[in-house]
């Protein structure tokens, strides 16, 4: 059902793109982004978290939100469209593995110092935002390069 609606949200969106601004795309990239993200962070928090409360999974949700909204148009606030060098390295697979590995780093070193396991879930609604963007940009006709 999650995956019917994306299209048509994505099916929609692109039919308004080409004839509007730049606008829309990053709309675009922000719904997708959502209903990508949002749902997968929400069961994870629910799986995974010790003591699970209603009040937090809010808290997690909302802030996510911002999360998911910086990570889905980030390739396009750093490689603008307009620019002909658009998806270069910020739009590529290496770029989302560096990304990874950094947040893997993140959630094993850094946020147990703190004992804040809730930054797990806000790297992790970033990343998906990261990757809803790459995904959305590889089902138009120029799609991705392969690497960096």
């Amino acid at each position: 059902m999650s995956a019917v609606l994306l299209l048509f949200i994505y099916d929609s969106a692109h039919y308004i793109d080409k004839r509007l601004t730049l606008m829309p795309r990053r709309l675009t990239h922000i719904v997708g982004g959502l209903v990508f993200s949002l749902p997968i962070v929400g069961v994870s928090y629910w799986g995974f978290s010790e003591n699970f409360d209603y009040l937090q999974l809010t808290l997690v949700l909302a802030i996510s939100v911002v999360c998911i909204f910086i990570g889905s148009i980030l390739p396009d606030l750093i490689e603008r469209p307009t620019n002909p060098d658009h998806r270069k390295f910020f739009h590529s697979w290496f770029m989302l593995s560096a990304f990874f590995i950094v947040s893997f780093v993140m959630c094993f070193v850094v946020v147990p110092a703190y004992d804040q396991k809730v930054f797990i879930y806000l790297i992790f609604a970033f990343l998906l935002g990261y990757l809803s963007h790459l995904l959305l940009d590889a089902t138009t006709k120029k799609g991705l390069k392969g690497k960096g």
